[in-house]
């Protein structure tokens, strides 16, 4: 049987601002988690890989939670994982993260990666806005997904500022995230059955054009 791997990237924000949403945004990973474990269970096919690396800034500013590590092997994340605190090196994340992320995944592998965050960049200090932009953009075109989910600040703006297609708002309450999450669980799965419904696919930029990744609840019901 052909078989493809599927690395996910969640980079969450881990800021203080985050402390009000903090329950909500727990069960929320791992809700995703979850997900990502019931699409390795639907698509045998799919390898599924998790890595998951909360952040806020300073010198310890990154918290690798998962590491590429097979969802099979990956438990639910507990309060001891993800700590909030400090404030938002959300470029430094992003650049170190998508860089290390190509180290590990080949030009066979389809890429998910999905930004978390309720505020603005206001720490970074090795990574600019225009070299996020360019790094995206060129792994845009390599085939890899991007999703930008964002709170409190204009998600139009900030997402075309990095180049990312695929945003989404949400209100920091906990209604508010509860739903972002549950969208965000959906379109998971409307990926992964994608991915699978186009293994024949030779070019992975062919996947990747061919995706909207942000699926309305009624989309998904119909």
């Amino acid at each position: 049987m052909e078989t493809k791997r599927i690395f996910n990237l969640i980079v969450l924000d881990a800021s203080g601002s985050m402390y009000d949403i903090y329950q909500q945004a727990l069960s929320g990973v791992n809700e995703t988690i979850q997900t990502i474990r019931k699409g390795q269970e639907d698509h045998p096919e799919l390898h599924q890989y998790l890595t998951l690396a909360s952040f806020n800034a300073g010198e310890n500013y990154l918290h690798r939670i998962y590491n590429a590590s097979p969802i099979t092997q990956v438990k639910d994340i507990t309060p001891e994982d993800y700590r909030t605190t400090g404030c938002t090196a959300l470029y430094d994340a992003m650049g170190d993260m998508i860089s290390e992320m190509q180290q590990k995944a080949s030009h066979e592998d389809a890429v998910l990666v999905t930004v978390i965050t309720d505020g603005y960049e206001n720490s970074s200090r090795r990574w600019s806005r225009m070299q996020i932009k360019s790094i995206v953009q060129e792994l845009r075109q390599q085939g890899w997904t991007f999703n930008y989910i964002g709170a409190n600040q204009d998600v139009d703006q900030v997402a075309d500022g990095i180049g990312i297609a695929n945003k989404m708002s949400f209100a920091t309450t906990a209604e508010g995230t509860d739903r972002m999450f549950r969208r965000f669980s959906l379109s998971s799965s409307a990926f992964f059955n994608k991915v699978s419904s186009y293994m024949a696919c030779e070019a992975p930029s062919e996947l990747a054009e061919d995706l909207d990744f942000f699926i309305d609840e009624e989309e998904q019901e119909s």
